[in-house]
């Protein structure tokens, strides 16, 4: 009986791996790429909270360890957390003006955010009668995440699972 649920379990895990559900982490001193396209490399393996530096897409990290989905990375010196779904083993190579995906920045960012041109043009044209400076204005303010992290404490919110 255990050697029949044990070459289950090691079929499974096989399948699993054939099929891409597991995903193991990079090796340590792996050189990573930010495909994202800004990201700050965090003080702490969660989504909020004090960062150690800003980096763009296509700058390079070498990976340390993983802990779950969350790889501590060095980057020029400093060491911080990335999300894996940050990260690509693809070396991205951009040129000057290029956000590696044959798409300008801005259609970039607005896909970001959930819109391309094309979907907010025709969006505006179904309702000419909406102002849409609050959402610009919204979209432009950025918060820097060691006034999130404030925030949280003095609010004293926890993040449920460390933002993991």
């Amino acid at each position: 009986m255990t050697r029949t649920i044990t070459a289950g379990l090691f079929a499974g895990g096989l399948l699993a791996l054939s099929l891409g559900l597991v995903h193991s982490a990079p090796a340590p001193g792996k050189e990573l790429s930010v495909r994202a396209l800004s990201v700050n490399l965090m003080a702490k393996p969660q989504f909020l909270g004090a960062s150690v530096a800003s980096l763009r897409r296509g700058e390079k990290v070498k990976m340390i360890r993983a802990e779950g989905a969350w790889y501590l990375v060095s980057y020029e010196g400093k060491e911080g957390w990335l999300h894996s779904n940050r990260l690509s083993e693809k070396i991205i190579q951009l040129r000057a003006g290029d956000t590696g995906s044959g798409t300008s920045r801005g259609e970039a960012e607005l896909a970001g955010r959930g819109f391309s041109p094309k979907t907010e043009a025709t969006f505006k044209e179904k309702n000419p009668n909406l102002d849409f400076s609050h959402v610009d204005k919204i979209q432009g303010v950025d918060v820097e995440p060691d006034s999130v992290e404030q925030f949280y404490s003095t609010g004293g919110l926890q993040q449920k699972g460390g933002g993991r």
